[in-house]
């Protein structure tokens, strides 16, 4: 029996109340890699594409991100590959794909690094992309860490290389430093590519923190290839797909039809596996125990030669007609509920106020709090029909988007 990853669920209400109509229930699934997992450590091969155009001189952005990948280079181990590319108006490959076996000269290669002109990103990931396609490295984690602190020309042909880098085996992990890049095709890359929406370097000084993460999340993928299945019975059909672990990203409907949801999850990381909450439309029923859905997640560990491994769970609740009973809720589920409903909201709120400058939803006391003070300050202004600066946009964005990460009482 595959036992490399454990399937793990929560639901809501355990039990459920008898009704005339359909109720929602909540679903909570981890697919977490299990300590048999602990010791494999597949080969990296990075490919740093970053932008160094004339605003990358301003606030020491450009010096913090130099230190930043000189510490990744570091951190590599020779089995593993990197090439950095350099973009501006043009690309200029630094360091082609190589065995990072030689950190010193590398590192001398990063200091020479200077201030370019014009921000063309597209080159950049063409560049980067060819780096990535140089070797046919066996099991290795294929990651494109994309900076930039602007926005770019050619934004189609970005979107276009990042379906590329899919195809390819790999995945781009947006970085954005600086308040003015496009938050919206750097999310967009990112997820067209099978990777995250955009992480935000609010301060050069966090660059450092940042390239860490990339690099630990990378050196903890065991599981490649995850893809979740939920099959539904007759009676059950599926509302909303959220990853709420190790942030919060809706699926949206394409992962729906109309007795199953299937999630592509791609790489499981050891130390951080994802989470996923569902909302589930369940008919009316007799009282008695049913089983509202079943979980299937189907997998590849390469490195000790699995391909398609299958784990189920099934996922049962009660209906009752005690009303002590089916009004108990887990905490925990229900926290998860709040945070996305929440992240929902504000990202409405956010989306309005940068299509139009203003705002006409009024976000209800139980969203705004669960929110941090600095964003219900920016929140609150821009409800008085104030503006905020585009930085304040992005940290609210970016800090609505890890409200999962804390978890406090649910109430």
């Amino acid at each position: 029996m595959p036992n490399e990853v454990a399937l793990i669920h929560q639901v809501g209400r355990e039990y459920m109340p008898l009704a005339d109509r359909s109720q929602v229930g909540y679903v909570l699934l981890e697919a977490s890699p299990t300590e048999l997992m602990a010791q494999v450590r597949m080969p990296l091969n990075f490919a740093l594409v970053l932008d160094h155009s004339g605003s990358m001189h301003h606030g020491k952005k450009l010096a913090s991100v130099k230190e930043a990948v000189k510490m990744v280079i570091e951190h590599l181990s020779p089995v593993d590959y990197i090439s950095v590319v350099m973009f501006s108006g043009r690309a200029q490959t630094i360091i082609p794909s190589m065995p990072a076996r030689d950190p010193y000269g590398m590192k001398a290669l990063i200091d020479r690094i200077s201030i370019g002109g014009g921000t063309n990103m597209a080159r950049g990931m063409k560049a980067g992309l060819d780096e990535l396609r140089r070797w046919n490295i066996p099991y290795a984690i294929n990651r494109m860490i994309l900076l930039t602190d602007g926005r770019t020309v050619g934004s189609n042909k970005c979107r276009q290389l990042a379906r590329e880098v899919r195809e390819a085996g790999a995945v781009i992990n947006p970085l954005g430093i600086g308040a003015d890049w496009d938050e919206g095709l750097l999310d967009e890359i990112g997820l067209l590519s099978g990777g995250t929406e955009a992480e935000f370097i609010r301060n050069p000084g966090d660059a450092m923190t940042v390239f860490r993460q990339q690099i630990d999340s990378a050196m903890d993928v065991v599981i490649r290839n995850a893809v979740l299945t939920l099959r539904l019975p007759v009676g059950v059909s599926p509302k909303r797909a959220t990853k709420v672990l190790p942030a919060i990203s809706d699926f949206g409907q394409s992962v729906l039809s109309d007795r199953q949801i299937v999630i592509p999850l791609g790489d499981l990381e050891k130390n951080n596996p994802p989470s996923l909450l569902l909302e589930l439309l369940v008919e009316p029923r007799p009282a008695g125990l049913f089983r509202i859905a079943q979980a299937e997640l189907s997998y590849d560990v390469p490195m000790i030669g699995l391909s398609g491994e299958k784990i189920r769970d099934d996922i049962k609740v009660t209906f009752t007609s005690d009303a002590m009973l089916s009004a108990q809720l887990n905490p925990t589920v229900m926290n998860f509920a709040e945070k996305v409903n929440a992240h929902r909201l504000v990202s409405k709120v956010l989306d309005e106020y940068k299509r139009t400058g203003k705002v006409t939803t009024r976000l209800a006391p139980n969203v705004t709090r669960v929110l941090d003070a600095e964003t219900q300050t920016a929140l609150e202004q821009i409800s008085q029909g104030q503006q905020i600066s585009q930085e304040q946009v992005k940290v609210i964005g970016n800090k609505t988007r890890k409200l999962t990460q804390r978890l406090d009482n649910f109430s």
